[in-house]
């Protein structure tokens, strides 16, 4: 997937996967699909933006 920008303040472009999802579906008048992101940190990372590394700069 390809970040559309404006995410998280996040700049268009930038190439991701998506390493773990969540997913849920049911049918009739319930929730059809439910796709909850879950690492959020590597796909951040991926972003450019290495969460981790800020924090072991502190």
């Amino acid at each position: 997937m390809t970040n559309a920008g404006g995410y998280m303040g996040l700049p268009a472009g930038q190439p991701a996967d998506m390493r773990v999802v969540d997913m849920y579906r049911r049918d009739g008048d319930k929730l059809a699909e439910n796709w909850i992101f879950i690492d959020m940190l590597h796909w951040l990372n991926m972003q450019g933006l290495d969460v981790l590394g800020r924090l072991r700069a502190t």
